[in-house]
């Protein structure tokens, strides 16, 4: 044993040195094991791990230079009769004095016999191994030795420099792994840019993501309708292809209102999301982030996890791939636009007749790629000033994105546009086909319906044929929108719907035809309403059926006595003179009225 202080200084100092000189834990591990025998006279050295899992005490390091390598001895001892567990949960040294005869520890006994070793201590480290469990470090001696006090302060002292060098090993670990992180997340933005700026598809910039992030991933394209899962949030109940393929063809429809009504928050807002809508009955967690570019929403990328916030660098690769994705979007929306206003205005010129050059403008509508010179009809669609008023500024593209999309997954060379305050669709067509295109209209006022949750009032115009029909065909639709609104109708119209009186009625003002229908029915209404009688249906077929008592009376299947009772009580309790024309005529006015004004609403 060192026989001095200085000496046992020294060999602390050289102890310190050794271990101290590696960085990887497994080195550090074997570095301490070496490094306690060669400035001692202890002849080997162990490291243990306390494997509580498995039930036994692991080897971790040895140094051991006088058995022989290819030897066959134990690497793990069970607990129950392991000193290691004492060790670690009494927090002290313990020496054993004899190994070879410790018949209370077997494993021990056993090793001591294979290795020719007597004396042993056992120091509990105040360090764990790379999988955290506990360690104890052990020393062994070839004879039987009497450990002194001083040279047990000098084992443990020793101890605690190894523990310290193993947390210094882990702490270089871990700034190794936060390296290795960052770098990947660098990767991250720079292969996902590379991909955005090549024209790469969203699923490629998604699959770069997911291999950096360890959560199941979804991204909602609202610009193209689509939604692409890269593993399932529930994976004991749909597997990641099912889930993949379900939301493929319903998850933007079903998360775009979450995205709209979500905010920006850098991945730090979680919301409970509920799978009912693809068929199954459960709630994922979820960071949702939507991708907001000038006000409008363009899609969004949810990450399901329930193991609470992200981490710094699992937070830093989202807001990397939200970046990306929101450049591949806002790329995409940009196209969108550009193409919007550029067809809008050569529209703007067909409907405002402002051209002559009939070969330059169909140079130009080829182009374009718009065959204004093939059969093809107008959809155009409002929302009544007073939804148009509630609704905000940045929706109004996501609408026209919507009807273009909807429109287009059925007829080919679709284009659509904003013109003033309504949108026009641009719908090439076979001649005679009319009745695809009306059932193509109710598609389009269903898509506004849900996605502004307003019903819109749309025409669909005459066959448009060249150039030169565009015009009337675009003022025939706005006469129509404008009766459709004054009266109050919502959903599709057609001229056929407006007869004489009723555009007539369209030029008055609304608030005074109820007036006067009011004053003139009203109170036969109320009575009605209150006694369960029928003056004012009777009064109805009556003056339809031009006063004919017999037919009227047929037609409401009663007798012309009671027929003739009904008018008579209908002159004792309103003051009604059917022998009157003029009032003849006003309660008939009325009633149609009536009957138009009530149909809007």
């Amino acid at each position: 044993m060192p026989s001095s202080l200085e000496d046992r200084l020294k060999g602390l100092g050289h102890i310190a040195s050794l271990v101290n000189s590696g960085t990887e834990l497994t080195d550090v591990l074997r570095r301490i094991a070496m490094a306690v025998c060669q400035r001692s006279l202890w002849s080997s050295s162990a490291i243990m791990a306390l494997d509580r899992t498995s039930g036994y005490s692991v080897l971790v390091a040895r140094h051991d230079p006088y058995f022989e390598t290819n030897a066959v001895a134990d690497e793990r001892w069970l607990l129950e009769t392991s000193p290691t567990r004492q060790v670690l949960e009494a927090g002290t040294s313990l020496v054993i004095a004899d190994a070879q005869e410790a018949a209370d520890y077997p494993g021990y006994q056993r090793d001591a016999r294979q290795r020719d070793y007597r004396t042993v201590v056992l120091l509990p480290l105040q360090a764990t191994d790379e999988r955290g469990r506990a360690m104890v470090m052990s020393v062994h001696a070839h004879e039987r030795r009497t450990v002194e006090p001083d040279e047990l302060v000098f084992l443990e002292t020793a101890a605690r420099l190894a523990s310290l060098a193993v947390e210094k090993a882990h702490l270089l670990r871990v700034e190794q792994q936060q390296v290795i992180r960052l770098r990947q997340t660098l990767d991250v933005h720079a292969t996902s840019m590379e991909q955005v700026l090549a024209g790469g598809s969203l699923s490629s910039v998604l699959e770069i993501v997911a291999a950096r992030l360890p959560y199941p991933l979804l991204l909602v394209d609202l610009t193209t309708n689509q939604a692409l899962a890269q593993g399932s949030p529930a994976p004991t109940g749909v597997c990641d292809a099912e889930w993949a393929s379900i939301v493929a063809q319903q998850g933007a429809r079903a998360f775009a209102h979450l995205l709209h009504s979500m905010q920006p928050s850098r991945f730090s807002s979680r919301r409970r999301i509920g799978l009912a809508p693809f068929g199954f009955d459960v709630e994922a967690e979820a960071f949702v982030e939507p991708f907001v570019v000038d006000g409008i929403v363009l899609g969004g990328l949810m990450l399901f996890t329930d193991a609470g916030d992200l981490d710094a660098f699992d937070a830093l690769v989202a807001e990397e791939a939200r970046f990306a994705l929101t450049v591949q979007l806002m790329r995409a929306h940009v196209r969108f636009i550009t193409q919007a206003e550029t067809h809008g205005e050569f529209f703007g010129r067909l409907f405002s007749g402002n051209w002559r050059d009939r070969t330059e403008t169909l140079e130009r509508a080829g182009h374009l790629g718009l065959a204004v010179d093939m059969p093809a009809r107008l959809a155009v669609l409002t929302l009544a000033p007073e939804d148009r008023s509630s609704l905000p500024a940045n929706r109004r593209a996501d609408l026209l994105r919507s009807l273009l999309r909807t429109a287009g997954q059925r007829t080919a060379g679709v284009t659509a546009f904003f013109d003033g305050d309504a949108f026009v669709v641009f719908l090439p067509q076979a001649a005679g086909d009319e009745t695809s295109a009306e059932l193509l209209v109710q598609r389009l006022i269903d898509e506004i319906a849900w996605v502004s949750e307003s019903k819109p009032i749309a025409v669909l115009s005459r066959l448009c044929t060249k150039p030169e029909d565009y015009q009337a065909a675009r003022q025939d639709c706005s006469r129509l929108l404008e009766l459709g609104q004054r009266v109050g109708r919502r959903g599709m119209v057609k001229e056929a719907d407006f007869g004489p009186l009723a555009q007539l009625l369209a030029a008055a003002d609304r608030a005074e035809l109820r007036r006067f229908v009011t004053d003139t029915l009203g109170a036969i209404e109320v009575f009605d309403r209150q006694h369960r009688s029928d003056f004012l249906p009777t009064l109805d077929t009556f003056l339809t059926h031009l006063c004919r008592y017999q037919a009227c009376a047929d037609a409401l299947g009663i007798h012309v006595t009671t027929l003739r009772y009904r008018l008579k009580r209908l002159n004792e309790l309103f003051g009604v003179d059917l022998d009157a024309p003029d009032t003849r005529l006003a309660l008939l006015l009325a009633l149609r009225i009536r009957g138009v004004v009530n149909s809007a609403d």
